[in-house]
């Protein structure tokens, strides 16, 4: 027994979907088979030579890869089959490894805005005074505020040949310079999940990043105190009334004048790198 594809059906369909953010194209194509004999086996009518192979066939548009073939035998003419065979674009699951004439690296995310809720420790206060008791003397340790920042989550397709230790450098860092009208430092990029497979017909990188807007900066701030004081290049004790005490610095290490709030020092946290040489959003 054998089978013959008799050829491609006039019937047809298309569509454009969004999934995760991501445009889905879907597609379906109708075939005729005719087999030798009306007890053909039904395995061999979905391998007939010319249809299109699950996991394997690329769509004539080239980005969306075969994921069924369904044939059902016609009722009044048994040595006929009816095959459709469906394509989609979807990302969410592996696809056969075929050269595709689309790239996807070059595209830009689509994003979504969340918001999550920040707890830091706050050494100014909204008027831009440091943070100090009704006497002046500040507090070694600030006070605890806690705000919503807006996080900006997208996929982003890269070349398979970006390797797992690019990733991890690009994980938890700062933008060292603006970046879509954020200041330098105002942008945590955290990298979510990154999985290496085909998609879109070719074997690409698809990371998933997250990017957090602290319009105070992602610096660590903390109040000038110290018990010493430069005085001269020389350290010495900071002294009220003969007793050392904690007391408010300028930023140089020098005592600050009476009435005179001390400066507050920020701290590097992440490393900084420039988001324009790796994100495209």
């Amino acid at each position: 027994m054998a089978t013959v594809l008799v050829g491609e059906q006039s019937e047809g369909k298309s569509s454009l979907r969004s999934s995760g953010g991501l445009p889905v194209l879907d597609e379906t194509f109708h075939f005729l088979v005719r087999a030798d004999s009306v007890n053909e086996d039904r395995v061999n009518v979905l391998y007939t030579a010319g249809l299109p192979r699950v996991n394997v066939s690329v769509s004539s548009y080239g980005s969306a890869v075969c994921r069924s073939v369904d044939a059902v035998r016609r009722s009044d003419q048994r040595k006929l089959w009816d095959v459709t065979a469906t394509f989609s674009s979807e990302v969410t699951e592996s696809q056969g490894g075929q050269d595709s004439s689309e790239e996807p690296t070059e595209w830009v995310p689509i994003y979504e805005t969340k918001f999550e809720r920040l707890q830091e420790n706050v050494t100014k206060d909204t008027n831009g005074d440091a943070v100090a008791n009704s006497a002046g003397q500040p507090f070694a340790n600030g006070i605890i505020r806690s705000r919503f920042i807006p996080i900006w989550e997208f996929y982003q397709f890269e070349s398979a040949t970006l390797t797992d230790e690019q990733v991890i450098e690009r994980n938890e860092v700062v933008n060292s310079a603006t970046f879509k009208g954020r200041p330098a430092r105002t942008l945590l990029c955290t990298v979510m999940s990154s999985v290496v497979g085909f998609y879109y017909g070719r074997k690409l990188r698809l990371t998933r990043y997250a990017l957090r807007y602290n319009k105070k900066n992602w610096r660590d701030k903390r109040i000038d105190l110290g018990t010493l004081y430069l005085d001269g290049g020389q350290l010495k004790p900071y002294l009220v009334k003969g007793v050392v005490v904690l007391g408010g610095l300028n930023g140089s290490g020098g005592k600050v004048a009476t009435g005179t709030k001390p400066s507050v020092l920020e701290f590097a946290l992440y490393e900084e790198v420039a988001f324009a040489d790796f994100l495209r959003i």
